[in-house]
């Protein structure tokens, strides 16, 4: 630093003139003069720069400090809106799960419990969040008022019933959304709940005529910052739905729920079928109650779901035959018994204990499970169980039967038991078992049903018999005749003719002439004639024709005499549980649909002729009885354009028996035999385009068994038997 003391330096210089040395003397002073001042200069500027970097510092504090308190808030609850998007599409999976276990298909669905806020540089964020996922208590759920159709009308029966269900909820732990949210579902709604609000609701409960309640069940309360698996199990499953309607009083439906009164309202408010809605405020859960207008049939399915639990095997609520009752049995032939046990879901229930009673009569045959051989099975995936009646070889007329089967809890209580009815025959002019007689108007006399009510009612009028002598007629021209039960028995020794634009039948028809006939002529209109009676006891034909529909469920036709017994139509034939027999050699049986499907379902037909089914568009013979007894004649079955059910069938001929379709056969369960040994007695069964399919079926011939088939021939588990080796024709075949 010699250059700040310069005067120092000039102290020690040889001495000059005064002049010259003040001049010189000034010339420092100037120049110490002008360095102080410039080192004042520089001290100054530091000075501002430092202050200058406070104050930067400041600011991007105050900056920091600023998005801190304001914008980061904002970021999160931006992340936590996000997070609650993606919840809600993890909670419509969810929905989809239960949807698939309804279908029982077990599946697992996840839910991202927490949601987890980003790092930045300079800020502060929270730790990750956490969410809880629980199931709420048991509630309970409630139908009243609801009557089956068919087989489970013994337990819906219109009585109350009950069902504890629970609620899933997740709650996220948001700490910037205003309103936390919680996402809960009820099984048959769905919605986002804020305070005093929902968003998002749907519902399954009511679709039109479709009532659909899933019951969920479950034990979680877990609170997690990660993703949650967890598995959504079938617990009672099934896609079948029982058709239920009202006895006068309208069906109630009552379901828990948290969901508010307005916004069910809302949903159900485009519901023609919904009659009204009660909606009642509880302490843990509100109630809502639907009534369901009257005089409307409804389809029910219940399911019940769980929620990360294996379940518990449901209990059986009640039994159903399935298939086998009210059957025709010939001595010594064997017949199917099908059950089903249900839960309170009314869907199946696998591993149940069934057991059967032995038959009530002296005469009663042999009850044993299928698969077991002994009065005791367990019931298989689908709840069914299989049982075997074996007729005794001697019978002496028509015997009846019956036989039950009972379902126990896992207690070994029974639960609830269904009767089989059995009719043992052995030829001769029986009295099959018999259908309920259709309800119809009636005025005290046979009338024409001019605009077909089923009411005698405005342009309607009388119609007398007008047949000469011994024979009765009664003719409604282009009108329907009704013949109403007020008529009483037809009975005479002619001719009996019943004709018009369509015939209501609801009389037994006896004709004891030796040469009398029975004519049913519904022209080109329906026969309707369900459990009636005609009999020829030794006369000749019997027709009954119709260029529509015939239904003669539970009728029963018998000819004793010379005549043959021809049932045809246009249309549809319902057979169900009827009886058809022919006494005297070499007279036929010929039930015929043109263009229609035959249904003949547990019905018996039985002659000493040829025996003949012909169904257009198929022939359902499930549990029927065919039988015939001359060596010479066969069993002829047939479908030009449809399929052949046989399942549970016994046909048993003395000469062949052919059954051609043009689609599939089934034969499960069936016993078809060719018992004698002439030149046509074989079994020959075809089908064009489809295949030949059944377990456990006994197919015999004294000659020749032949099945052809387009597809496939698949008979597991059955006995098919000829004179060498039976003929099996198909691209496969598993026997």
């Amino acid at each position: 630093m010699t250059r700040n003391t310069p005067s120092n330096r000039h102290d020690h210089s040889p001495r000059r003139d005064d002049h010259s040395s003040r001049r010189h003397n000034l010339r420092g002073v100037v120049a110490n003069a002008v360095r102080g001042c410039s080192r004042f200069r520089t001290d100054d500027r530091a000075a501002s720069a430092v202050l200058g970097t406070m104050f930067a510092f400041a600011l991007v504090v105050s900056v920091v400090a600023m998005v801190q308190v304001s914008a980061v808030p904002a970021w999160n609850q931006q992340t936590e809106f996000e997070h609650l998007t993606e919840a809600e599409s993890d909670f419509a999976a969810f929905d989809e799960s239960v949807s698939k276990a309804v279908d029982n298909r077990q599946t697992r669905a996840t839910i991202d419990a927490g949601v987890d806020y980003p790092t930045r540089a300079l800020f502060l964020s929270p730790a990750a969040g956490s969410g809880n996922l629980r199931t709420t208590a048991p509630a309970t759920a409630r139908i009243d008022g609801a009557v089956a159709t068919g087989e489970a009308g013994t337990y819906w029966d219109g009585s109350e019933h009950t069902f504890d269900t629970q609620q899933f909820v997740y709650r996220p732990d948001y700490r910037y959304l205003q309103s936390e949210p919680a996402l809960v579902h009820e099984g048959t709604t769905q919605y986002t709940a804020y305070a005093g609000s929902e968003v998002g609701a749907t519902q399954s409960l009511i679709d039109g005529t479709k009532i659909s309640l899933v019951f969920l069940e479950g034990n979680i309360d877990t609170s997690a910052g990660e993703a949650q698996t967890f598995s959504v199990v079938p617990l009672s499953s099934g896609t079948d739905y029982i058709t239920v309607s009202d006895t006068g009083t309208p069906i109630t439906i009552s379901v828990p729920t948290r969901l508010s009164e307005s916004t069910w309202r809302s949903m159900l408010a485009s519901e023609p079928n919904v009659q009204s809605i009660t909606y009642t405020n509880g302490t843990d859960y509100n109630t809502l109650t639907v009534e369901l207008a009257p005089g409307k049939t409804y389809d029910l399915q219940l399911s019940r779901v769980g929620i990360d639990t294996p379940g518990a095997t449901q209990e059986p609520a009640y039994i159903v035959d399935v298939e086998g009752d009210d059957a025709v049995v010939p001595p010594g032939a064997t017949h199917r018994a099908v059950v089903e046990v249900r839960d309170a879901q009314n869907n199946p229930v696998p591993n149940a204990v069934v057991k059967a009673s032995t038959g009530l009569t002296a005469e009663s045959g042999r009850v044993a499970a299928r698969d077991t051989g002994t009065i005791s099975t367990v019931t298989d995936s689908d709840g069914r169980a299989t049982f075997v009646y074996t007729a005794t070889s001697s019978i002496d007329g028509v015997t009846a039967d019956q036989f039950d089967v009972i379902v126990e809890n896992s207690s070994g209580a029974e639960v609830d038991r269904v009767t089989f009815d059995v009719q043992l025959q052995q030829g001769g002019i029986t009295d099959p078992l018999r259908g309920l007689v259709a309800a119809i108007g009636d005025p005290g006399f046979a009338y024409a049903d001019v605009d077909e009510n089923g009411e005698f009612n405005g342009a309607d009028y009388r119609v007398n018999d007008t047949g000469s002598g011994s024979d009765v007629v009664y003719d409604a021209g282009s009108d329907r005749l009704v013949v109403p039960p007020s008529v009483g028995t037809i009975a005479t020794d002619g001719d009996v003719t019943l004709e018009g634009e369509g015939v209501s039948l609801h009389v037994d028809v006896v004709t004891t002439g030796s040469n009398s006939e029975i004519t049913v002529d519904a022209h080109s209109k329906s026969v309707e004639a369900v459990g009636v009676g005609l009999l020829s006891v030794k006369g000749k034909d019997v027709e009954v024709t119709a260029g529509d529909e015939i239904d003669l469920s539970g009728a029963s036709i018998n000819q004793g005499g010379k005549g043959d017994i021809t049932v045809s139509t246009t249309n549809d034939l319902d057979l169900d549980n009827a009886g058809i027999s022919s006494i005297e050699s070499n007279r036929d049986i010929t039930v015929e649909s043109t263009s229609g499907v035959i249904s003949a379902r547990s019905a018996d037909l039985s002659g000493n002729g040829d025996v003949s089914v012909i169904g257009e568009n198929g022939v359902d013979l499930t549990g029927a009885a065919v039988s015939g007894v001359k060596d010479n004649r066969g069993i002829y079955i047939d479908s030009a354009s449809g399929g052949i059910n046989l399942n549970g069938v016994v046909i048993l001929g003395d000469g062949g028996s052919e059954i051609d379709a043009e689609a599939n056969i089934y034969v499960v369960g069936s016993n078809i035999a060719s018992s004698k040994g002439s030149a046509n007695s074989d079994v020959i069964m075809t089908s064009h385009t489809g295949m030949v399919s059944g377990r456990e079926a006994a197919i015999s011939a004294k000659r020749d068994v032949v099945i052809t088939a387009a597809t496939r021939i698949s008979l597991p588990n059955s006995s098919i038997e000829d004179k060498d080796s039976p003929e099996l024709n198909a691209p496969v075949v598993e026997t």
